[in-house]
């Protein structure tokens, strides 16, 4: 006869030895699966188009979220091709600037298609034009080719004045004029001018002082004189960067949607809560430190639009 305690116990010995056994096999196996389970949401080594996308003007800040999407898109090797989706209306040209450049390196080591899901203006088409093709709807707006010079009215009307309240180290040291200002600004048109020239040039059906006029363009309208090459959509985008790609082959590719960046984007740290937020721009109450401040003289834009301010006055090359 069985002794049902001697079996009872012999079941648990067994039972307890094959959840050990279970435990020490998932212990091993637990990272093999997770290092799977990433791999297939993007990082497999699967070729892929990443999408990119811009919603807000080209200014430091969301503009240094697209340099680091686009060096990512660069250092990852499974990443055969970029698509731009853009809706921006441009901004200060030094940050467009690094816009441009950051696209033109990306361009030069894989397809870069832009898609323009509303606005690629000024700065913002600055951006786009090292893209191998450049896809627009009916109701995309690009172009706008120009810079605007934004500076308070005491900096061009009172710069006597100015030259009589510090002493300087030579008589050009921190005044400025309107034929200044004027002749840098024609410097940085040309040099835009000359960019939207070099990479669409090809494709234009104007001459060089039509594309300097500034015009900003609908899509048909864009397809017609070169500013953009087809009309379609995000998927249209996406496929023509894979059929660019070498490492792609027909279908056989994933698609990887970068976090939009927003007006929002590029990162602010602030000791206390700020006074007020308007955009891109954060304004905080002035320091009584009894420390001196110092306000930059002028800016440049490339944007389509005027900025507005209360003491804003358009300075024409006519005026005197």
């Amino acid at each position: 006869m069985v002794d049902r305690t001697e079996s009872t116990a012999t079941t648990t010995v067994l039972y307890v030895i094959v959840v050990v056994v279970a435990v020490l096999i998932g212990t091993v196996l637990a990272p093999v699966v997770w290092s799977a389970t990433q791999a297939s949401s993007g990082d497999s080594g699967d070729p892929t188009v990443s999408v990119i996308t811009l919603r807000a003007g080209t200014d430091a800040g969301p503009v240094n979220d697209i340099k680091e999407d686009l060096r990512q898109a660069r250092t990852n090797e499974s990443v055969e091709g970029v698509v731009l989706r853009i809706d921006s209306p441009g901004g200060a040209v030094a940050s467009s600037e690094e816009f441009y450049l950051a696209v033109n390196r990306t361009a030069a080591q894989m397809p870069v298609v832009a898609y323009v899901e509303g606005t690629a203006a000024s700065g913002g088409y600055f951006g786009i034009a090292p893209a191998d093709r450049i896809f627009v709807k009916p109701s995309s707006t690009v172009g706008s080719i120009g810079v605007i010079v934004s500076a308070p009215l005491s900096t061009v009307e009172r710069s006597e004045a100015q030259s009589k309240t510090y002493l300087r180290t030579g008589p050009d040291k921190a005044t400025t004029e309107k034929d200044q200002l004027r002749e840098q600004m024609e410097t940085l048109h040309n040099a835009f001018v000359d960019t939207i020239v070099k990479h669409r040039g090809a494709n234009l059906t104007m001459n060089r002082s039509g594309v300097a006029h500034g015009e900003a363009y609908i899509g048909p309208t864009a397809l017609r004189n070169g500013f953009a090459d087809e009309m379609g959509d995000l998927n249209s985008a996406i496929a023509e960067a894979a059929a660019r790609a070498d490492g792609i082959d027909g279908d056989q590719y994933n698609v990887e949607y970068n976090q939009p960046v927003s007006p929002s984007g590029g990162t602010i740290v602030l000791s206390e809560d700020p006074a007020r937020v308007d955009g891109n721009i954060v304004y905080v109450e002035g320091s009584d430190d009894g420390g001196t401040e110092f306000q930059q003289p002028y800016e440049f834009h490339a944007v389509w639009g005027v900025p507005v301010t209360e003491d804003a006055r358009e300075v024409t090359n006519e005026s005197e």
